[in-house]
């Protein structure tokens, strides 16, 4: 064989490769709401109706890098970083999840649940008064989702969940240790600012509300 024929047969094997390795490229499916339990309890479920339909899937949850964790261990109810500087460590743990979770799963060519993801950090920043603009920006680093979904929430915050401790999820944490710690913080008023966030998504439907069944999009 000459010179140029095995360069043409090389170049043929890798286009082969490069198809190849696109082609075992996973799904990215996005779970947000405001609820920890009900987040874990929607994220399982998708992860089994997923696993039916594509096989293997798995699920990346909040604070993997357990900063939060160590947050709590440093008694956050005496002081709670601003809501700016809250984000900035949501940013920073999904990073870490990106990196050591959700990338790793995708290019194995399997399904990852992001529950929370996006949308759940923002509608945060939107209900505590952060510029919109800015919050993308924050998290431009996050590649879309192939397909977004959100809790329903209830239209007004129970009195059992402004008492409940903070332990469960990222809002909710966020939400009773600013109350607990900044005298202007209005739980009510940012639980509905954070639930017209995801009202709004759905309205121009870019998010979807979790159901029972997969939509056909994800099943096929």
């Amino acid at each position: 064989m000459s010179k140029s024929a095995k360069r043409k047969d090389k170049a043929g094997k890798e286009k082969v490769k490069a198809k190849g390795k696109a082609a075992s490229t996973g799904r990215l499916v996005a779970l947000d709401g405001m609820k920890g339990r009900e987040l874990e309890q929607g994220a399982e479920r998708l992860v089994s109706l997923l696993s039916r339909a594509h096989g293997d899937a798995g699920w990346s949850r909040w604070d993997a890098s357990n900063t939060f964790y160590e947050l709590r261990l440093g008694k956050a109810k005496r002081y709670a970083p601003p809501p700016r500087t809250l984000l900035l460590l949501y940013a920073s743990d999904l990073l870490f999840r990106l990196r050591w979770e959700i990338r790793p799963a995708l290019a194995e060519g399997r399904t990852v649940v992001a529950a929370p993801y996006l949308e759940t950090g923002i509608g945060f920043g939107v209900a505590s008064g952060l510029p919109l603009d800015w919050l993308q920006e924050l998290f431009s680093f996050a590649p879309k989702a192939d397909a977004s979904f959100r809790l329903k929430e209830s239209k007004k915050l129970q009195e059992k969940a402004k008492r409940k401790k903070a332990a469960n999820g990222f809002v909710e944490f966020c939400f009773n240790t600013l109350a607990a710690t900044h005298p202007y913080w209005n739980l009510p008023e940012a639980y509905a600012g954070m639930r017209h966030y995801l009202d709004t998504l759905e309205e121009k439907e870019e998010i979807r509300r979790l159901r029972k069944k997969l939509p056909k999009a994800l099943s096929q």
